[in-house]
């Protein structure tokens, strides 16, 4: 009797009548609450990031620690260079939580006097540092040793990183030098940047418009060209959104290749790495398998990912989805512009590779976000506002009296952070036979993908409905990040691409997604647009491609 309660409850909250109640009462809300608040940021004053002007913040990880191995410029110089466009950059977008410039300097500083003594030549330092004195970001949720490592936290003051998370310890190592960490949603719950310790985050390419999140703080650095290479993570797109906002590329690998130790939150629980991946966030396709395969501790298993073989992509079979409005009820209809890239995108590996993409509708995709929601209300042991104390992620205090005090101004905490609280419970409370019900679906789901891809497929899928939109406005797009979370719930490897700027100026971009532990095909496919599409565009790009066309230094 109380399992069919429970299901009449869980078929009420999802059947199509329901669907739609939810869809056009977002709607309802975008035009009473945020249409005049994104009215109002239409007015403010549109900025952009300052041009660049440095050589040096124009070319990969790669080729930059190449040039510092074979002495064509020192450590210092490109740290210090790093250091200068981030402070000319981050108080029009506010994306630094901590730095450590000094730091950097003095370690830069050892690595030039490293190579005035050292015996070994610039190839045996290329296979033992491959990031030898590269300036590195990482995201504030993962741990940086002492710095700043609290995800926002509105009920911990401050929590300090007493060692590196394993990410950050594999690129020091390889040579990879840490300036800062960058700002995120409190526990990284949200799809934009904003908090009331560092405040809001904005876009490098319109102030006016969020960088996305919970990534936020790394994607405005590399877009506004502060940052060559970053870290940040991804369990519903929090990772990919940002990167596409902002114009790089951003990877969510294979789960279970890279640790996810030294993140806040975390959880014990046995689905967490499944969905949750941490990954590099970068500017050049070229710097995707280095930054991979630096970041997998086990380098026999790294080898399975097989990330030094060549990719044919003529071989490759290429399946591509312009828009699921149609299919998922809840989502909006892509915008045209971001289709039109698409297409232009597929034409290209068409003629190109002389392959025949074939575009699909995979039906099971219209569950993403319930199944999205169960997956992740069913895991216990995340970090969250409720909790009592640090030890015991899963005993809470009253989630209704926190909703209370938010409704009297009296809380600091998050609207999503708040959010978790009800959408766990109602999980919780979702009867096992109908839970299991749910699984065979996402199980059906992966399986239908998993024949469609094999191990030589791709798949071609926009990444977010539209470009940048004005701050606060994810509220109301919420459950367009079933274009991100389908990956997570797949489990599958996905890289997000850009596809040059939009009328409008604004970064766009789509997912190129692949079978499990075929990263290489994405990242093949990924650096085979950038030569048609021109990859990273700067904020400001008229110099910049000048200076891309005629390969010479700025003045």
């Amino acid at each position: 009797m109380m399992d069919n309660e429970k299901n009449r409850k869980l078929n009420l909250l999802f059947n199509k009548t329901s669907i739609y109640a939810m869809k056009y009462g977002l709607k309802v809300i975008k035009w009473v609450v945020f249409w005049p608040i994104s009215l109002s940021q239409k007015f403010k004053k549109h900025h952009k990031c300052p041009p660049i002007k440095n050589r040096l913040l124009l070319i990969s990880a790669g080729e930059l620690a190449d040039e510092i191995r074979n002495k064509k410029v020192t450590c210092e110089e490109v740290i210090r260079t790093y250091i200068q466009r981030v402070q000319e950059v981050n108080p029009m977008l506010n994306c630094l939580v901590q730095d450590r410039f000094s730091d950097a300097v003095q370690e830069a500083r050892a690595v030039d006097q490293m190579l005035a003594t050292t015996s070994l030549t610039a190839e045996d330092l290329l296979k033992i540092k491959p990031l030898l004195g590269v300036p590195l970001t990482v995201k504030e949720s993962i741990a940086v040793k002492g710095m700043s490592n609290n995800a926002a936290r509105s009920t911990v003051e401050e929590n300090i990183a007493t060692e590196d998370a394993e990410i950050v310890r594999l690129l020091r190592e390889a040579g990879a030098i840490p300036l800062l960490v960058s700002n995120t949603p409190e526990l990284c719950m949200c799809w934009e940047t904003f908090n009331p310790k560092i405040g809001r985050t904005n876009n490098p390419y319109d102030t006016r418009r969020t960088p996305g999140g919970s990534s936020g703080g790394e994607a405005a650095l590399l877009g506004a060209g502060a940052s060559v290479i970053g870290v940040a993570s991804d369990i519903g797109g929090s990772l990919r959104l940002p990167a596409m906002f902002t114009g790089v590329y951003g990877h969510k690998p294979t789960p279970g290749f890279v640790s996810n130790s030294g993140h806040m939150p975390s959880s014990k629980d046995k689905m967490w790495d499944s969905y949750f991946t941490l990954g590099p966030m970068v500017r050049y396709a070229a710097d995707l398998p280095l930054m991979l395969n630096t970041i997998i501790s086990d380098k026999t298993k790294a080898a399975e990912l097989r990330l030094h073989e060549d990719v044919d992509i003529s071989q490759l079979k290429v399946y591509y989805t312009e828009d699921e409005s149609t299919v998922n009820l809840l989502t909006d209809p892509v915008n045209s512009e971001i289709i039109s890239a698409m297409r232009k995108a597929v034409l290209y590996l068409e003629r190109k590779y002389s392959i025949r993409a074939k575009k699909v509708q995979i039906p099971g995709v219209k569950d993403v976000i319930k199944l999205t929601a169960l997956v992740m209300g069913r895991m216990n042991g995340i970090q969250n506002i409720f909790q009592k104390d640090e030890s015991n992620p899963d005993e809470w205090n009253s989630v209704t009296w926190e909703f209370m005090k938010s409704f009297c101004f009296q809380s600091s905490s998050s609207l999503l952070a708040l959010l978790y609280g009800p959408v766990k419970s109602t999980v919780d409370n979702i009867s096992e036979s109908d839970y299991e019900r749910l699984i065979e679906k996402k199980t059906k789901l992966m399986k239908d993908f998993e024949e469609m891809l094999g191990d030589n497929g791709v798949f071609l899928y926009p990444t977010f409905v539209d470009a940048a939109h004005t701050h606060y406005e994810i509220f109301h797009k919420i459950f367009n990040v079933a274009y991100l979370c389908l990956f997570n719930l797949l489990e599958l490897p996905v890289t997000q691409c850009p596809l040059n700027l939009n009328s409008q100026g604004l970064p766009i971009g789509m997912q190129i997604a692949a079978g499990r532990r075929q990263d290489r095909l994405t990242f093949a496919v990924a650096k085979a647009l950038e030569e048609e599409f021109s990859g990273w565009i700067p904020p400001q790009c008229a110099e910049v491609i000048k200076y891309k066309q005629n390969n010479t230094s700025l003045i």
